[in-house]
């Protein structure tokens, strides 16, 4: 989809080009920083910090949120890829 819009270049576009990759080898690659950045994400939330929790919270949330957004796909662009999980939450929720 992106590829269609010749004035966007994707993360993997870019990763290819400067590294000299394949779309599958940048894909890979790209998926295991994302996993090593998750691992610093979480490190760095367990240490004491000067910032209101809140925040903390409210930053992580947004990460959270578009990671989830974009795992299976781009769901921004096509919504349809989030509906077994809108699905999960509001039609069939787990009983408490």
């Amino acid at each position: 989809m992106e590829r269609k819009r010749e004035h966007v270049a994707s993360a993997v576009d870019c990763y290819m080009k400067e590294h000299a990759k394949s779309q599958e080898e940048a894909t890979e690659i790209i998926w295991k920083e994302i996993s090593k950045a998750w691992k610093d994400i979480t490190e760095m939330h367990q240490k004491p910090t000067p910032l209101p929790a809140a925040l903390i919270e409210r930053l992580l949330n947004y990460a959270r949120f578009y990671h989830v957004l974009y795992e299976q796909g781009d769901a921004y662009t096509h919504p349809q890829l989030m509906k077994a999980q809108v699905a999960s939450l509001f039609v069939n929720p787990v009983p408490l």
